[in-house]
Formats: structure tokens, sequence, C-alpha cells
């Protein structure tokens, strides 16, 4: 079982899953050099796989010229931009009760997939393999009764290759989602605006990820016509309950109770109440 902590989720499925988890809007970066580096240990189909990835889940690719061993050198940069449920829950995912899946029926792509992940080359998946299955306390079934999920280094289980597939359909049908976060992040001036700009993004990629809240992502999915004024303003209610019930599970909370808490003001703000 993997359940130990919160799924990062697509922007749509965020959406879905406002009654369960609390969400922050992620960004994250990632690098590709123009084409496959010589010498390296990575096979040319690993690269193409990859490259081919985050072409498919990239809001936005762009060329970007980086300094390596005092020579600039071109780089393709793929911003990633998805919803992280926050560790509200002490190690354990929010979702779970009682060990088991409570929305199990309409879990995430990403727990579809385990233990694989969707937006990771088929090329590394018996080295992913490999690792989940080691991880303290997964508690992997690695039996010879366990189901076989990898044959000659290909995704054989069925679960994880639907997951895969529909990862593809649901990043397609978010693009213009995305189109228009990345159009406010033009407009940003990050933290005194709502929203990161690309050059926060590229100082932070370094580190980790940034992320902001994901009220901000609705509103512009309502201004966008991507959404109804009315379903954004339901998803604001349904996110504004789903913390107010984390706080009041403060005994066996992960998150911080006062991030949680200015989180709630946040949205009773915005749905003024």
């Amino acid at each position: 079982m993997c359940c130990n902590r919160s799924p990062e989720v697509e922007l749509s499925e965020a959406a879905r899953l406002a009654d369960v988890f609390v969400f922050r809007l992620l960004f994250r970066l990632y690098s590709l050099p123009t084409s496959p580096k010589r010498g390296s240990n990575e096979s040319a189909e690993l690269f193409y796989q990859k490259k081919r990835l985050l072409a498919a889940h990239a809001a936005s690719k762009y060329p970007k010229k980086v300094m390596r061993d005092g020579k600039a050198v071109e780089r393709t940069h793929y911003l990633m931009i998805s919803a992280l449920a926050l560790d509200t829950r002490r190690g354990a995912c929010p979702a779970l009760e009682d060990g088991r899946c409570a929305i199990y029926e309409r879990r995430p792509l990403a727990c579809r997939a385990v233990p694989f992940h969707y937006a990771r080359a088929e090329t590394l998946a018996v080295a992913d393999f490999d690792t989940f299955v080691t991880t303290a306390g997964y508690r992997c079934d690695v039996s010879k009764a366990a189901p076989v999920v990898l044959e000659g280094g290909s995704i054989v289980d069925r679960a994880s290759l639907e997951a895969r597939a529909e990862a593809n359909s649901v990043a397609e049908a978010d693009r213009p989602w995305k189109d228009a976060i990345v159009r406010r992040m033009k407009k940003s001036s990050f933290p005194g605006g709502d929203l990161p700009t690309l050059s926060d993004v590229e100082s932070q990629a370094g580190f980790g990820a940034l992320t902001t809240s994901m009220r901000i992502g609705w509103e512009i999915a309502a201004a966008t016509g991507i959404m109804s004024g009315e379903q954004s303003h339901e998803l604001l209610r349904k996110q504004l309950a789903t913390i107010k019930a984390e706080l009041a599970g403060a005994g066996r909370m992960g998150a911080d109770a006062a991030t949680l808490a200015e989180m709630a003001a946040e949205y009773r703000a915005a749905l003024k109440v």
C-alpha cells in the first residue's frame, strides 16, 4: 500500500475531488537538452520517451540557454501545472479510512497507475518498480501469487496502462485551462501577485516547486469560460468544507493548522461568508 501521503493530480481531477482533498496549485519546471547527449548513460529511447511525455503534459515549453561548464547551452524547459493535495493527516492519505481507500472508485490517475506513474517513461519502469516495492511502509505484495505487472521491461498491468492512456486525454482536455493560467502568470508579480512568473518558477527549479492557492485556478477557469461561475463557486464551497473538516480533526493533522486556518479565511472571503 502506498497511501501514506496525499496525491498530486491533474487540474480537472482536483475539481472532481475538492470534497476530499485540500488542494494547492503546483508549478514545477523540467528541463531537457535539445537532443540526446553524446556519451551519456541515458539511451536515446529514454530521452525521446521523456521528451514526448513532458510535451504531452506541459502547460508550456520554451527554449532556454543555460550555462554548463562555462558555456551557454540551449535546453528546452517544460512548465508543469498540476494540483497538489496537502498532507493533512500524519503519515496517511486523507482518503484513507480504516486502512482502506474511501474513494477507490474515483481515485486519481496517479493512484490508478501504481506501482508506476503515468508521466514517467516506460523505459524506467523496472527501476521505478524496484524502488517502489522496497520503499519502507508501502507493504507491497511481491509474492508468487501477486499479479504480474512487468514483463520483459514493459508494463503489462491493465490498470496502469489504462491510467497512462487516460492521463494523456486528461492533459489534452486541461490544456486550455493551463494556457489561461500561463497567460495570467505573464501578468503576475509574485509574491505580490496571485501567481508566480516563469522567472519565479525557474529560480525555484533547483529546490523543488512553487505552490499558490487552488482558488486562483478555479477562478481563472470561470473567468475564461472553462467552467461556469456557479461551478467555480461550488468548488470554493466544497474546498472550504474540506478545510474545515481537516481543522476539526486537529489531533491527526499533518499540515500546519495555521496554514489551513489562513486558507479557510481566504475561501470565506472569496465566498463572502
